[in-house]
């Protein structure tokens, strides 16, 4: 189970009311009692008529249309306040940003996005003020409304919310060539029945991509990576539609890190493919495009902070989570549209690959391993 007290603990197994993270959990999830934070009523009022009198807030969000219809209109609904929505939430951000901050403009409210750019680029070039003092609805700081009884943060400084969790499939089988209950392990991946037919993720993807050779090579070491992607003969693909498709028709049994959506796409048109959870791993856990940030000398301060507790509140994730396919770290959140496979089980063991640790200490030198490895 999850335990705040064991900052060497890198697998655990969930509990009813949490699941596991990498090291030092206890630095990065503190309960946000530690900030002597309450909910304000009175402070909340006054902080929607200040966001209503600046009238407009600047969010850089997901690439995603149902994002960003969904968040601009639902906190325009609410409060009344117009949301330019730039459609990035990526490294691309960080360059813009960059250039705008050594020209002295500062144009940007909010940061929602994956968990690189935000860790990696925002918070060294310390363009992120803490999140956590702008938390103050009384439905949003509740810490019984959060899983594990708190708010969670993405960092140490606590600069950073996590929103969203889920399992990432890894797997993924078309059941005309692979009978259900036939290939249950990641070591039956290598059987050489599979040379030269499986489709496999392109394993020199960087950033977030990176996670999932990366726990290859620290879950079941070099041998490993090296019989997948060289002896194995994998097709490589960056093209999730054509992988996918490919897996649907029949044209590869199996393919290592599918897209999910493109799966799932195939999957409502009646094709066979299944995803597989493999017995002889942990498995993944992913924060989608729950990161997010409030900017240092936002032009729209007081509609930043509002936003934030109107994402973070039950109308806000449940408008969020749905059009990113990812479930929420509030536990009264309606997510009776999410996939089973999506949903952590208390029994099983996992890697969440959105801890802050995994992603600095971890993550990047196994990667650079196994690229070496594979001379990548």
């Amino acid at each position: 189970m999850f335990k705040h007290s064991n900052p060497s603990q890198t697998y655990s197994r969930l509990s009813r009311r949490s699941f596991m993270t990498c090291a030092a959990a206890a630095s990065v999830f503190a309960p946000v009692q530690s900030f002597a934070q309450v909910g304000d009523a009175k402070a909340f009022d006054a902080l929607i008529a200040a966001a209503q009198k600046e009238g407009e807030l600047i969010l850089d969000g997901p690439p995603i249309d149902d994002t960003r219809e969904a968040l601009s209109n639902g906190f325009k609904a609410r409060y009344g306040i117009k949301v330019s929505y730039i459609s990035s939430g990526s490294a691309k951000s960080a360059a813009r940003v960059r250039a705008e901050r050594a020209a002295g403009k500062f144009m940007l409210d909010i940061f929602l996005s994956g968990a690189d750019t935000p860790l990696l680029s925002f918070l060294p070039n310390g363009w992120l003020d803490p999140a956590s003092p702008a938390i103050i609805d009384p439905q949003v700081i509740d810490p019984q409304k959060w899983q594990d009884g708190h708010i969670w943060y993405a960092d140490p400084d606590k600069r950073v919310i996590r929103l969203l969790r889920y399992v990432t499939p890894t797997l993924a089988i078309n059941t005309k060539l692979i009978p259900k209950g036939e290939l249950t392990t990641w070591r039956g991946v290598l059987d050489s029945k599979w040379r030269g037919q499986l489709i496999a993720k392109d394993p020199g993807v960087t950033g977030s991509g990176a996670s999932l050779i990366a726990y290859f090579y620290l879950q079941f070491g070099p041998d490993f990576v090296k019989s997948l992607y060289i002896d194995q003969k994998p097709v490589i693909s960056r093209d999730s539609r054509q992988a996918a498709q490919a897996l649907a028709v029949g044209n590869a049994p199996l393919w290592v890190g599918p897209d999910q959506t493109e799966v799932v796409r195939f999957q409502k048109l009646g094709y066979p493919i299944e995803f597989v959870q493999p017995t002889d791993g942990p498995g993944i856990i992913s924060g989608g495009w729950g990161f997010l940030g409030l900017m240092n000398k936002p032009p729209h301060p007081n509609a930043a902070k509002l936003f934030i507790n109107w994402l973070m509140s039950t109308e806000g994730q449940t408008a969020f989570g749905k059009t990113v396919n990812s479930l929420s770290l509030r536990t009264d959140v309606n997510e009776s549209w999410a996939p089973d496979f999506a949903r952590p089980d208390p029994k099983k063991e996992y890697l969440d690959t959105y801890n802050y640790n995994f992603i600095l200490e971890k993550r990047d030198p196994a990667f650079e391993k196994a690229k070496a490895l594979l001379s990548l």
